[in-house]
C-alpha cells in the first residue's frame, strides 16, 4: 500500500486569498524607500520616540525632510539604509502572499528550507484551533509547497509535543519541541520525503532539557570538522505551563553525533535568554539571539534583566564557542528568529521586521512588519529560500524575492 507522507488540510482558505485588503491578487506593494544613514543617528532636536515604536514612527518636526521620508517608508516593504541593501534587493522584488491568512496563528516559528522538494517547514498553532494564540497552543508542524503553495501537515511516526524552531541539515528537517508534563521535549530528526520521526536528544544524564528553541549545525572553522549541532534551551515552556519546572539552567548546548556527547557551551551568565541560534557559511561565528521577554522571564527567580540583543562568538578548533562580543540590539522588540545567508549577511525577525545587518552588525535595510503582519503579535521567524524570504507573519506567508540568492546548507 502507498505510504502517504501528509496529511492535507482540508481548509480552502490555505491558499493566499485574493481578497484579502492588504494584498492585491496575492501581491503587496514591493516599493524600497532608501533613508541615509546619517538620519539614523542625527534628527531634529525636537524628537520623540520610545523603544515600543518602530524608528518610522519617530515623531518629528513636519516642516523637515526626514519627517517626510520616515512617512513614506512607514508603507513601503522595504526599508534600506545602504547601497548593499538595494544591491541585495534588485530593482525590481516581489512581494507575493501565498497562503492566509486564516483565523489562526498558524506560521509562527522555524522557518526550515528544504531544497530538494522546495517547501519551507515550519511550526505553529494548528490551523482548527482559531481560539488560541501561538503562545497557547501546543504547535505543531506544517509546510508549504513553494511551487504549489499548498500548505501540509506532515504525518509523523513519533509524537511532537509544543513544536518550535528547526534547521535542515543531510536531508534531514530537525525541530525543537517542548514536551509537556510527563513526555520529555528534546530534537527531533525528521526525513521530509517519508515522515519518519527520530529523537536525537531528550535528556542530559537523567535530567530534561528546559525547552529547546532553535538549532544550527557546523562543520566549524573552514569547514573542517565533523558535523557538531548547536541549539539553544529555554524555559519558556515552564513559564508557559506546558511543563514542570526547569531542571537546568538556560544554555546554549553542542552535541556531538560522533561521541554522543552533549555539553552546556555557553550558560546563563552569558546570555539570559537563548532563543535564536546560527552559524555563519564559513563555520566560524555563531550568533545568538537573546529574547528576554518580559512576561516570560526565562532566568529564574532572581534574575531578571536581559537584553534584546544579538552576540556572536568565534569558533575555535574545537567547534568551541569564544570571545564572545556584542552584535546588535533590537530597536523595537526583541531579536527572535536568526539567519545567516550565504554571504555572511545575518538577519533577524525583530518587532520592526526582517532585519539585515553586515557581519560587522550595521544595519543594511530592513523587510517592514508594518506591510506584512497585521496581527499584534511580532514576526518570529522566516526562511532564506534561494532568492526568497519566506515570511511567516503569523495569520499568513509570504513570499519576497529578491536579486541575490540568499541560502545555503551545511
Amino acid at each position: 500500500m502507498k505510504y502517504h507522507v501528509f496529511q492535507h488540510l482540508v481548509l480552502s482558505s490555505f491558499l493566499a486569498n485574493s481578497a484579502f485588503s492588504q494584498a492585491s491578487n496575492g501581491t503587496a506593494n514591493n516599493s524600497i524607500v532608501s533613508i541615509p544613514p546619517s538620519d539614523t543617528v542625527l534628527l531634529p532636536a525636537t524628537f520623540s520616540s520610545n523603544y515600543s515604536l518602530s524608528f518610522v514612527d519617530t515623531v518629528l518636526p513636519p516642516s523637515s525632510g526626514v519627517h517626510a521620508s520616515l512617512a513614506q517608508a512607514e508603507n513601503a516593504t522595504f526599508i534600506s539604509y545602504s547601497k548593499a541593501f538595494l544591491n541585495l534587493v534588485g530593482d525590481s522584488p516581489s512581494v507575493r502572499l501565498i497562503a492566509g491568512p486564516l483565523e489562526a496563528e498558524f506560521a509562527y516559528e522555524a522557518g526550515v528550507y528544504v531544497p530538494d522538494l522546495n517547501s519551507v517547514w515550519f511550526t505553529g498553532s494548528d490551523p482548527k484551533e482559531t481560539g488560541l494564540t501561538s503562545f497557547q497552543s501546543p504547535r505543531i508542524v506544517l509546510n508549504i509547497n513553494l511551487t504549489s503553495n499548498e500548505v501540509t501537515v506532515p504525518n509523523l511516526t513519533e509524537p511532537v509535543l509544543v513544536a518550535n524552531g528547526g534547521t535542515y541539515h543531510n536531508g534531514k528537517v530537525y525541530i525543537c519541541h517542548w514536551g509537556n508534563y510527563t513526555y520529555a521535549g528534546g530534537i527531533l530528526a525528521i526525513d521530509p520525503k517519508t515522515g519518519k520521526t527520530t529523537t536525537v536528544v531528550n535528556s542530559f544524564f537523567g535530567l530534561r532539557l528546559n525547552g529547546p528553541d532553535d538549532i544550527a549545525w557546523t562543520t566549524g572553522p573552514d569547514n573542517s570538522s565533523d558535523p557538531v549541532m548547536f541549539f539553544t534551551d529555554v524555559d519558556y515552556s515552564a513559564q508557559l505551563n506546558f511543563t514542570g519546572p526547569a531542571q537546568l539552567p538556560n544554555a546554549i548546548w553542542r552535541f556531538d553525533p560522533t561521541y554522543n556527547s552533549l555539553q552546556p557551551v555557553i550558560s546563563r551568565a552569558e546570555i539570559n535568554s537563548p532563543n535564536g541560534v546560527a552559524v555563519s557559511p564559513d563555520g566560524k561565528k555563531l550568533y545568538v539571539t537573546d529574547s528576554p521577554v518580559s512576561n516570560l522571564q526565562g532566568h529564574g527567580p532572581g534574575n531578571t534583566t536581559g537584553s534584546a540583543a544579538v552576540f556572536v562568538w568565534d569558533l575555535d578548533e574545537t567547534i568551541t564557542p569564544v570571545n564572545k562580543r556584542l552584535f546588535s540590539i533590537a530597536r523595537t522588540g526583541v531579536p527572535d528568529g536568526i539567519k545567516v545567508d550565504a554571504k555572511g549577511r545575518v538577519w533577524t525577525a525583530e518587532t520592526e521586521g526582517i532585519v539585515c545587518r553586515d557581519a560587522n552588525g550595521r544595519v543594511l535595510g530592513l523587510i517592514n512588519a508594518k506591510t506584512l503582519d497585521k496581527t499584534d503579535v511580532p514576526i518570529a521567524n522566516f526562511a532564506l529560500a534561494g532568492n526568497k524570504i519566506i515570511v511567516l507573519a503569523i495569520d499568513q506567508i509570504w513570499e519576497v524575492t529578491v536579486k541575490e540568492e540568499l541560502s545555503w546548507i551545511v
